[in-house]
């Protein structure tokens, strides 16, 4: 089948079936990147951009975990069981974040490969009252902090949840 014919394949799909289907290829293979969610869907037929997954991501709560060999892969959160957002940050800190700095009133934090968004959406959901926002690449995150200081504090405090 040629690539014109192909596309005439494929069917339009709203957000609804686009979540189903994530779910779907979420439960049923390893999908450890963004990039490799837009492709899985791709060769089913629906066609999404990096961000549109991004928000689905964010939308679904999909997290991180380790696989039983080491590599990272999105799963569907546990919803039965309310999440302590220290706890939950604790977790993902330990499993993905390597090491902290600090560059003025930043805490950067560097992390796997692929992992950094899914950290500092965990530090966002602490709500803490010191951090502006945060900002993430692929696998380095920045806290931006008021000053120096407070970001001197957060540092320490990435730190304890890291190692605890």
């Amino acid at each position: 089948m040629t690539a014109s014919v192909a596309r005439f394949k494929r069917k339009a799909m709203n957000k609804a079936e686009r979540h189903r289907l994530i779910q779907t290829v979420i439960m049923q293979r390893d999908v450890a990147t963004q990039r490799e969610l837009v492709h899985a869907l791709d060769s089913l037929g629906c066609i999404v951009t990096q961000a549109t997954i991004s928000r689905d991501i964010r939308e679904l709560d999909l997290q991180k975990v380790r696989t039983h060999l080491g590599r990272a892969k999105y799963v569907l959160s546990s919803r039965e069981r309310p999440k302590d957002p220290e706890q939950a940050a604790g977790h993902v800190l330990r499993d993905f974040a390597r090491s902290t700095a600090i560059a003025q009133n930043l805490v950067v934090v560097r992390c796997e490969i692929g992992t950094a968004s899914t950290v500092a959406r965990q530090i966002d959901n602490l709500n803490h009252s010191d951090v502006v926002g945060t900002l993430a690449g692929d696998d380095t995150f920045l806290i931006i902090l008021k000053d120096a200081d407070t970001a001197a504090e957060m540092q320490r405090y990435v730190d304890r949840l890291r190692e605890a």
